[in-house]
């Protein structure tokens, strides 16, 4: 029997034709596989086989093909981790507080971003070449994260019908230190514009 209808997603097709409850149970067979989704994908985006990862870690195809298609709460870390290393990836874990607010998971990102770009002005000391790079880099991640903020600043100020906002901030490869081109964003009447 062909089908009449095109589908977006199996998710649709299923909400179609199936009741609530298997609908429901559907969505739930599909989230409890979000780890092992996540890792096919990252085989596909690295262009290997089952066969072809088999053979970097050291496993068998099938083994491959179970860590796949698992639950996530059967997979063990170490067939993440032997997953993970026939990707030349690092499995990295951070533990939050269950129901933790997307306003302390900002704070918690804000903090390990700033612990991170410490580590690399640590790295770099003593070697002015590295010490050079790092500042250009941090430069650069300011650069791109006060734009990003600044983006999403944007969509939540209140719009005013006459009033225009621009941003001001040295660019990317700018001698400048850090601390002498802060991005600030402006009302266009601050500025003595001439129109």
């Amino acid at each position: 029997m062909a089908l009449k209808n095109t589908y977006n997603s199996v998710s649709e097709l299923y909400a179609k034709y199936a009741s609530n409850e298997e609908c429901e149970n559907f969505v739930s067979l599909l989230n409890s596989r979000k780890l092992a989704k996540t890792l096919f994908a990252l085989r596909c985006k690295a262009g290997l086989t089952q066969k072809e990862l088999a053979v970097r870690t050291g496993i068998t195809q099938s083994k491959v093909s179970k860590i796949e298609h698992a639950q996530d709460v059967t997979l063990t870390f170490g067939d993440i981790l032997q997953y993970c290393d026939g990707l030349n990836l690092q499995l990295h874990v951070g533990l939050m507080p269950d129901g933790m607010s997307l306003v302390n998971k900002v704070k918690f990102h804000w903090t390990e971003l700033q612990r991170h770009l410490e580590a690399i002005q640590e790295i770099s000391k003593g070697d002015s070449e590295m010490e050079n790079a790092a500042r250009k880099f941090t430069v650069e991640a300011a650069h791109n994260i006060t734009n990003g903020l600044l983006s999403s600043l944007e969509k939540v100020m209140p719009k005013h019908e006459k009033e225009e906002l621009f941003t001001v901030s040295a660019p990317s490869d700018s001698q400048e230190h850090p601390e002498d081109c802060s991005p600030a964003i402006l009302p266009r009447q601050l500025c003595h514009l001439n129109e």
